[in-house]
């Protein structure tokens, strides 16, 4: 058996714990940050696409987020996947909304 195996395997021990938490939490961070930047630019232009992405970031920074206190943050799961597809989806929808709403 090779000595580095053990690493392969799916659920692995995170090899660097304190770099991943931090890189994810600064993921989360500059996902609300953003969220906050989109919702100043609804807040003067009052465009719901503008919302539609502040929702969208701030969705994604709170999943990231609850990411931190899972035991496996690099496998995400089915929850994490059904949230980031609903606000994609979301987003689509105000994508198509304003563009069909225009003509």
């Amino acid at each position: 058996m090779i000595a580095g195996a053990d690493l392969m395997h799916p659920l692995a021990p995170l090899s660097h714990p304190f770099a991943d938490a931090f890189l994810l939490g600064f993921i989360s961070a500059c996902s609300f940050v953003a969220a906050l930047f989109f919702l100043k630019f609804w807040n003067s232009t009052r465009d719901t696409l503008f919302l539609a992405f502040s929702l969208f970031f701030a969705i994604q920074g709170i999943g990231n987020s609850a990411l931190l206190g899972v035991a496996h943050p690099n496998q995400g799961g089915l929850w994490n996947a059904v949230l980031r597809l609903l606000s994609s989806l979301g987003v689509l929808a105000a994508i198509l909304w304003k563009n069909l709403a225009e003509r």
